[in-house]
């Protein structure tokens, strides 16, 4: 039973983890590369022991799909990988998130998770019928149920099933590549052939200001994700967590996939945390490493992609709305208030939903948590 139960943690996370790639698809990422990601970072729970694996996120691949071009959207990750290794290495995560204040960073995260939400209700707009099936299907499943990896499955199987048979559909990989700026992906998966590495050029990142804004806000985000996710996973699995390790770890993983075009991965909330023990081995450490080590290997053979003409971007709405608003924004708005300053963590989801960046949410409610220890020394400046 136990070998059961362990296989199908690892089973069910690699489909959630399969669905996030193809809303990394439509956002213009590509497959093959992101595998790299995954690799790396099964090799760094590995080493570490970190129990917290790392997957396709819905909050980063929504907000750095919002920047179409391509050049500065891999600057801006680069400089958010580089911000996260550095964090991470020398132990900041902790003192930014004290001198932010809780309310603030829940706030934040509550922002991201409005923006999400609304992500879901404009893909019902794009296909209607697929959308509401993915939709209504994933609100009942989540009420029957309670679990966002049957959530996912349900309703992006329900959806996607309705789309290939109902309708009769098939998606175009390849428009979907140039409708959002990226280069169709071959399907060569002998990756002993000199075919299989067209699908791994180099991408020119292109730093300037909006790349440095965008950058800011991504490691913002992947502060709150960490600690938020990276602590809910590890309670799971009842161990404490290592935050900064996570950091560099997501962050490292990172750059070779972004490099090639590729997305970013980060912490997730994991049902692998569950998965039992195998006799003396740690049983939610050695299924993290499995999932990562499973989805990258589909990636990088390919695999992924060819199932990709069977799945529209919009059989993903429905969870992205539960992900958004149940999963994110009402959890993340409670705890905001609850840490003690409503005003700070209305700012920061206001100003970070209004800009759609979190950085902006981050400093914003940072400014107003701080402002009763910064008025003493405001006062004389005023006069």
């Amino acid at each position: 039973m136990a070998a059961a139960a362990f296989l199908l943690a690892v089973i069910f996370v690699v489909i959630n983890g399969v669905t996030q790639m193809y809303m990394a698809k439509g956002f213009g990422y590509k497959l093959k590369p992101t595998g790299l990601a995954y690799m790396v970072g099964a090799i760094g729970n590995l080493l570490s022991g970190s129990v917290v694996p790392i997957s396709g996120q819905a909050e980063t691949l929504t907000l750095s799909g919002l920047i179409k071009d391509m050049g500065e959207r891999v600057a801006a990750l680069l400089i958010a990988a580089v911000i996260g290794i550095t964090l991470g290495a020398t132990g900041m995560l902790g003192k930014i998130v004290d001198f932010a204040g809780d309310s603030t960073v829940n706030g934040m995260m509550a922002g991201v998770g409005y923006i999400l939400a609304m992500v879901g209700i404009s893909m019902v707009g794009q296909e209607k019928r697929t959308g509401l099936i993915s939709m209504i299907s994933a609100f009942l499943i989540y009420v029957l149920t309670g679990d966002l990896v049957y959530t996912i499955a349900g309703s992006v199987l329900l959806s996607s099933l309705d789309f290939v048979f109902g309708q009769k559909r098939r998606v175009d990989l390849n428009q979907i590549a140039i409708d959002s700026g990226s280069e169709p992906e071959s399907e060569e998966w002998r990756f002993w052939r000199k075919e299989y590495w067209v699908d791994f050029k180099l991408l020119k990142p292109k730093f300037g200001l909006p790349a440095l804004l965008s950058g800011l806000s991504f490691i913002c985000l992947n502060i709150g994700s960490n600690i938020s996710f990276g602590n809910i996973t590890s309670g799971i699995a009842g161990q404490e967590p290592n935050i900064d390790a996570l950091s560099v770890i997501n962050s490292l993983a990172d750059v070779p996939s972004i490099l090639f075009g590729g997305a970013p991965i980060e912490a997730i909330i994991s049902g692998t945390a569950a998965a039992p023990d195998l006799g003396s081995i740690n049983g939610p450490w050695l299924a993290g490493i499995l999932m990562m080590a499973v989805s990258g290997i589909l990636l990088l053979l390919g695999v992924i992609g060819k199932l990709g003409k069977y799945i529209p971007a919009q059989s993903i709405a429905g969870f992205l709305f539960i992900i958004g608003f149940n999963v994110t924004l009402v959890p993340d708005m409670k705890a905001a208030f609850a840490a003690g300053d409503p005003v700070a963590a209305a700012v920061a989801a206001g100003v970070t939903i209004i800009s759609k960046n979190a950085f902006y949410g981050l400093v914003a409610g940072t400014v107003v948590y701080q402002l009763p220890q910064l008025i003493p020394y405001l006062l004389p400046l005023a006069g």
